[in-house]
């Protein structure tokens, strides 16, 4: 265990790093555009409509647990409120489809109205039932590549390059994947050992007081 963790701290995998940004990823969440659902309630023998909708909605990437946030705009009725979401993320890696995986795991605000001056729940809103495709960004194998050398007697040669041995790392908003690379002059069997990220779950903490309007 000594001599393999002391060959470790000499010969760090760092030959190719690559970073996904947590910058990129609320990219793609802010193309998506605002989610919202209506429907119908009844509680107490009194019918009526909910309308809800989510704005400012961002992904988080922490070594930790990387949590998901927004803001949801809530009407029932006559009665009108607003509260603030915290989720969960989970970050992981496909091996077979060279894919990073980033899924909005659990998201959950409570939609109520208030009836005679009480506060009455009516249901609990799932976002994550609103995000069931995680975001999906490309592995280290796009890495592998090939180029061409003209020797001296005017012969090209071909020189082929991959990954052999990655590790994931979740950090402070972002993910990064250092690679340790092989060349040859010779095609490399596309053998890519990923050691994907690993991090803990922890439940969000609890959601802020909803402010009236």
């Amino acid at each position: 265990m000594f001599s393999q963790t002391k060959a470790n701290s000499i010969n760090p995998i760092n030959d190719f790093v690559v970073t996904l940004h947590e910058d990129a990823v609320n990219k793609v969440l802010s193309a998506i555009g605002e989610i919202s659902g209506t429907n119908t309630y009844e509680v107490l023998l009194i019918k009526g409509k909910y309308h809800w909708k989510i704005q400012n909605s961002k992904i988080n990437i922490r070594p930790d647990s990387s949590n998901f946030i927004c803001d949801a705009f809530v009407t029932c009725g006559p009665f009108s409120y607003k509260t603030s979401v915290i989720g969960n993320v989970k970050i992981s890696y496909d091996n077979t489809k060279n894919l990073i995986f980033i899924k909005i795991s659990r998201a959950i605000f409570e939609l109520y109205t208030i009836v005679f001056g009480k506060k009455v729940h009516i249901k609990d809103i799932h976002l994550e039932d609103y995000f069931k495709d995680p975001f999906a960004f490309e592995g280290p194998r796009t890495m592998t590549t090939d180029m061409e050398f003209t020797m001296p007697d005017s012969t090209k040669k071909k020189i082929y390059i991959q990954p052999t041995e990655c590790k994931m790392e979740v950090k402070w908003k972002e993910i990064c994947t250092a690679c340790e690379l092989v060349a040859s002059d010779k095609p490399l069997k596309s053998q890519i050992k990923v050691l994907p990220p690993i991090e803990t779950t922890k439940q969000p903490s609890n959601q802020a007081e909803p402010q009236k309007k």
